[in-house]
């Protein structure tokens, strides 16, 4: 009996050690992408139509592009699909002009415009290759999503759209299916961390129905059996400028800048039934986190820097006689912070003639610097560094 239970004890124990070398990520499937910083933010703007009198698709798609960059994501990280070119038209009374509101006061097909896709390269088959990668060789990194396990992926599209699918080029369809099959590859493949899909078209919430991958979140701007309208026409140009669902998202983001932290909750809550004319629906049961706690800048803006730091990190900036209170921002693992760079450690001050004030003395300045030493790895080094010159002299004496 004794021999039986130790052979049941050395069993366990065995058991215990194996499971002890099995890796954390094949013990949780999925526990990887839950983990995966947040490193880079991409877009994919899609306008599906041709035609002069669906104008407004062109000007939502490049109204949303103006945004994106403005908010600081580069043109490398946005791929621009444009079924027509409304600014070469012969209809058009403003060559190479695009227009989002009846003033004319900007100019959406201005300086700085890199159109990845346009025409009749915007079909269906190419907009699925550029979510799942699936490109022929010839085809450019110019004009491939390269986004990676740690992306934050914005994918816009507006055209015309119905029960579960919406219309390119008027000649073939996207299904709803098709749009949650590239979904699920591109989770497959770690191709993002976090989707945010918003559709203008009519019908537009029922092109999520199929949607099962998480870290996915979709809105759009009206339900099953709603149209989507147009805001206002603008007579000079013979047709409707812009969308109302895209004309209040922008309204929401010219109140903003780079630095903001309003949330996808108050971007989804500003959006008032009355002035849509239909209801802006969002599918939130596939995305993990709290909308209140993720920054519309999560999707639309850039990624701020971060530097990893073992212990509390504080700012080393110079500053040349400036002391107004002047509010910089940081970022420390995706969180915005506020620090004021009246707290910020000073350096030399200049004198009259502009010249930097030398110090009096080399170990002033040591000691100066290891009164602020608030680190015993950083008081370590400074010891090393005193004492390489002391070993170096003392073995050249003992020659």
């Amino acid at each position: 009996m004794r021999v039986k239970m130790y052979s049941l004890f050395d069993s366990k124990l065995i058991l215990v050690l194996l499971m002890s070398l099995i890796p954390c990520d094949s013990v949780a499937d999925g526990s990887s992408g839950d983990t995966t910083m947040h490193t880079n933010n991409w877009a994919v703007l899609v306008c599906t139509s041709r035609f002069w009198f669906n104008y407004r698709h062109m000007a939502n798609t490049l109204s949303l592009y103006r945004t994106v960059k403005r908010l600081g994501i580069p043109d490398e990280r946005i791929i621009l699909m444009l079924a027509d070119d409304m600014a070469c038209n012969a209809r058009n009374r403003y060559p190479a002009q695009v227009f989002n509101n009846e003033n004319h006061r900007l100019n959406l097909y201005g300086d700085n415009v890199e159109v990845d896709y346009r025409g009749y390269e915007v079909t269906v088959e190419n907009f699925l290759r550029v979510l799942t990668g699936r490109h022929e060789t010839a085809v450019p990194r110019s004009k491939r999503l390269l986004s990676d396990e740690g992306s934050h992926i914005l994918l816009y599209m507006t055209g015309h759209g119905g029960d579960e699918f919406l219309k390119f080029q008027d000649s073939e369809e996207l299904q709803s299916h098709d749009l949650a099959d590239a979904v699920k590859q591109m989770k497959e493949k770690h191709r993002f961390k976090e989707l945010l899909i918003m559709v203008d078209t009519c019908q537009a919430a029922t092109l999520f129905n199929q949607l099962q991958s998480p870290g996915v979140l979709a809105i759009g701007s009206s339900m099953k059996g709603e149209n989507s309208y147009s805001h206002h026409l603008d007579s000079d140009v013979g047709a409707s400028v812009v969308d109302r669902f895209t004309y209040y998202t922008l309204a929401f983001f010219e109140r903003l800048n780079i630095y903001d932290n309003a949330s996808l909750s108050s971007l989804f809550s500003s959006y008032n039934p009355s002035l849509l004319m239909s209801n802006a629906s969002y599918r939130t049961d596939i995305y993990q986190r709290s909308l209140e706690k993720v920054p519309v800048t999560n999707f639309f803006g850039s990624v701020m820097e971060t530097i990893p730091t073992d212990s509390a990190y504080k700012a080393l900036t110079r500053k040349v006689s400036n002391k107004s209170n002047v509010q910089k921002y940081y970022s420390v693992h995706n969180e915005r912070t506020l620090v004021d760079s009246n707290d910020q450690d000073k350096t030399f001050e200049l004198n009259n003639e502009g010249q930097q004030v030398t110090s009096r003395c080399v170990w002033h300045n040591f000691y100066n610097k290891l009164q602020k030493v608030e680190d015993v790895d950083t008081m370590v080094n400074y010891g090393l560094v005193v004492m390489l010159p002391l070993l170096v002299v003392s073995t050249w004496l003992s020659r």
